[in-house]
């Protein structure tokens, strides 16, 4: 079996903007990936563009080698476009090896670690009324994990400052604990805002209301301050979801920066690379708690993954959140009780409507411009 074309698409799916691959053989077996970023959207879709050489004439099946052929054959590696890339390369090949032996991924990953994966909502909102009320539908849903981050008002004014932003997490937290109880865990993101003396002082603060993990507390370019803020909270830490390859995990993991890894699988390399991820966090009884943004096909993939590591806690379901519409691509997995079941059929278990992919605009966005008071500039 030989690779005859490989397509990229920069799209939009209902959800937002998008970026997926195809990758054809002369058997008729067709794969899908998917390399949403959605902050650098163009640059992983001209990445992909660039890796297209890599791909075509070889054998789809030999994942590892075309994985390796793709980064250590590019003189500059690592990075967003480059890990987004390699990630819908490497879900595409993984979908095509499922297909052509007529199995789940996660039977060709060794079968079912677990029988099912374990979720987590989000609540938004710009008071604590408001995030409290969603907090207390996503447990009526039967959700047992919410995440929040809290900030969407200081969002709207292109605002952030440290106190301000630690007193609101801080209310929002103790109304989350108080409208849903002591039986739901609560993740408290932190979006790599805070310089790591705020992410202390916030950490005391919520220590009463036993937030399973601190995610993102502080900014991602130094791994090593990560160490202040483990010497002054007894609280798990969690991070991961902007680094981009085994070797950027490297750092957190043998040095144990943090409780839990947070790798992406449309961010990290794909199938492949989170499993190196995974194994390289096992030897330091680091588990994982999986980022997840993506529509259903990253879903796809990550719960593929999931469902064959030992060692992963919890995944992000923002399709939980009863926004999970999408018309690209289909189906999510089916919940019950608040877990992820497996997704069956051969390959990932998904569809892709290629017309559509191609004809839907993409829509170029901008994140927050976020200040502090003084009119510096502050991380989104």
């Amino acid at each position: 079996m030989k690779i005859t074309r490989v397509e990229p698409y920069l799209t939009s799916d209902m959800r937002s903007n998008a970026v997926f691959l195809k990758i054809e053989t002369d058997a008729g077996i067709t794969g899908y990936g998917e390399a949403t970023n959605h902050f650098l959207p163009q640059a992983s879709f001209g990445m992909l563009q660039d890796l297209i050489p890599y791909l075509i004439g070889e054998d789809p099946e030999r994942i590892e080698y075309l994985w390796q052929a793709c980064f250590r054959r590019r003189f500059y590696r690592g990075g967003p476009a480059t890990g987004a890339a390699l990630s819908a390369i490497d879900m595409a090949l993984w979908d095509i090896k499922g297909k052509a032996h007529d199995m789940p991924v996660y039977q060709l990953l060794g079968g079912l670690a677990r029988t099912k994966v374990r979720l987590y909502g989000h609540v938004t909102g710009r008071s604590a009324e408001e995030i409290a009320e969603q907090a207390r539908q996503r447990a009526a849903r039967g959700i047992t994990a919410i995440r929040f981050r809290g900030f969407h008002d200081y969002d709207d004014v292109d605002l952030h400052d440290h106190r301000l932003a630690v007193e609101q997490q801080v209310a929002y937290t103790a109304a989350i604990r108080e409208a849903v109880g002591d039986k739901i865990d609560i993740i408290l993101e932190c979006h790599g805002r805070y310089d790591p003396e705020w992410a202390i002082e916030l950490a005391k603060r919520v220590e009463g209301f036993r937030p399973i993990i601190i995610e993102d507390p502080i900014r991602h370019e130094n791994p090593e301050a990560l160490a202040q803020v483990r010497a002054h909270t007894p609280l798990p830490l969690a991070t991961g979801e902007r680094y981009h390859n085994k070797w950027e995990f490297r750092e957190l993991v043998v040095n144990q920066y943090v409780n839990y890894l947070r790798p992406d699988i449309c961010h990290c390399g794909g199938i492949s690379e989170i499993r190196k991820i995974a194994a390289l966090g096992e030897i330091y009884y680091q588990n994982l708690i999986l980022h997840n943004n993506a529509g259903p096909l990253g879903t796809a993939a990550s719960l593929h993954a999931a469902l064959a590591m030992p060692n992963v806690m919890l995944l992000e379901a923002p399709w939980v959140n009863g926004a999970g519409e999408t018309d690209v691509v289909g189906p999510y997995p089916e919940v019950v009780d608040g877990y992820a079941l497996p997704l069956e059929g051969p390959g990932l278990g998904i569809t892709f409507d290629e017309a559509l992919a191609a004809s839907k605009p993409f829509k170029p966005s901008l994140q927050p411009r976020l200040d502090a008071l003084d009119g510096s500039v502050r991380d989104f």
